[in-house]
């Protein structure tokens, strides 16, 4: 990956466009220090094409199975802390919608046992940074040690 601002590229655009289809260059085209454009192979560029679509068909048929409603007498496996399942058994009736929203959690907490410990501990953290800027831009967070200690 290289890094070229417009000016530069303009001047270069002949051996650019070379090596990035011979060598599978990969560049970033700058204007004022800031990333404007990529070029890369027109193979590379499929390639990516190719993966993102794949992607997007893959998480459609992911969400459709979610949200496909399933059958009333198909049991709910729900996922138990010892890394096992159970049978959901309610001890009073619950409505087809409430059966539905158990079925989609327990279908979700399952799926989420074959994450890394890393994703998940990277997601919490990234999702506590959210909160905690969301709080201080709302005014409801101290957003340094030094805020606290000016109160006082």
């Amino acid at each position: 990956m290289l890094i070229l601002s417009v000016s530069e590229a303009k001047r270069q655009i002949k051996d650019l466009v070379e090596q990035a289809g011979r060598r599978k260059e990969v560049f970033y085209i700058t204007r004022y220090s800031r990333p404007k454009a990529v070029m890369m192979s027109v193979e590379q560029y499929e390639s990516l094409v190719r993966q993102v679509s794949q992607l997007q068909g893959d998480l459609a048929r992911i969400w459709a199975a979610l949200d496909a409603p399933g059958d009333p007498a198909e049991p709910i496996l729900l996922p138990t802390p010892d890394g096992g399942t159970r049978l959901f058994q309610p001890r009073r009736p619950v409505t087809p919608s409430v059966r539905e929203a158990i079925r989609r959690a327990a279908q979700f907490a399952l799926a989420q046992r074959e994450r890394a410990p890393e994703q998940i501990i990277q997601d919490g953290r990234a999702a506590l940074e959210r909160a905690r800027q969301a709080a201080a831009l709302s005014g409801q967070a101290i957003e340094a040690e030094v805020e606290a200690a000016c109160g006082d």
